[in-house]
């Protein structure tokens, strides 16, 4: 999708990190902004960033927990009702827990399940069909380096397996998408100063309280937000199939794909 200017981009967990990032990047092109989490104070004050740097684009802040479908479908109705249609639609939004998988409860995989995994389905069945009925449109699907190469960070399980499932999403529905004119790119996201360790505090009353497991702090090289939203931005203007955001991990990457292919000759 060269030209940008005057579509309208959804980007589900965009009031803060890498969802605001790229909404700030998106709005200087000239495109509309939708941005939705479960924060109505962090919404508004990245909403309030994006209009003071960019008042000539239209800005929408709408609460939608993506784990609740009936929220996703209010998403779709609360668009509709301001004349928008959807143009980019950027699964965005992702939480985690950290402990041991024997550890977790159901609720802790509910909840990390019903963000990163249901919630962009929910969305991409929303808003997906519209697109195919205009032969135009993108949907970017953000991933993450722990999903691609599962046994290298431990102490995610949910995050890693869901993320490692949106993977293939993305990647399956990327042929289908194309014949109908619309682009799908998957984000292979590593290290980046966000707000992901955060996540509890966003965790709906309905899964329970947060789980309390003592874990050490992991070191890792972590890149601004501001630079993945770049590179996404690139992966929708050049329709890329994938993006990662970590040149570096490609040789552990090859690492772990190089076990598997091992299998197919015994």
């Amino acid at each position: 999708m060269k030209d940008l200017k005057g579509k309208t981009a959804l980007i589900t967990g965009g009031g803060t990190g890498i969802g605001l990032a790229l909404a700030l990047q998106l709005a200087e092109q000239g495109t509309n902004i939708i941005i939705s989490s479960t924060s109505k104070d962090r919404l508004n004050a990245g909403a309030n960033k994006i209009r003071e740097a960019y008042p000539n684009v239209k800005v929408l802040d709408i609460v939608c927990d993506v784990s609740d479908r009936a929220a996703v479908k209010n998403l779709k109705s609360e668009i509709t009702k301001d004349e928008l249609q959807v143009d980019i639609l950027v699964c965005n939004s992702g939480v985690t827990t950290s402990g041991p998988f024997h550890e977790h409860r159901e609720e802790d995989w509910d909840w990390i399940y019903g963000v990163v995994l249901h919630g962009t389905t929910y969305c991409i069945q929303e808003f997906y069909p519209d697109m195919v009925a205009r032969k135009s449109g993108h949907i970017v699907i953000s991933g993450s380096q722990a999903g691609m190469v599962p046994n290298w960070v431990t102490l995610h399980g949910p995050y890693t397996s869901a993320k490692a499932a949106v993977h293939a999403l993305g990647a399956a529905l990327r042929p289908e998408a194309a014949a109908y004119g619309v682009g799908v790119t998957t984000v292979v996201i590593a290290g980046t100063q966000t707000e992901i360790m955060m996540s509890e505090r966003s965790r709906p009353e309905r899964f329970g309280e947060p789980l309390k497991v003592e874990v050490s702090t992991r070191a890792a090289r972590r890149i601004p937000a501001e630079d993945v939203g770049r590179q996404i931005l690139e992966g929708i203007r050049e329709d890329r199939g994938w993006v990662a955001t970590h040149p570096d991990l490609k040789d552990r990457t090859k690492q772990f794909f190089d076990e598997i292919l091992k299998a197919y000759d015994h």
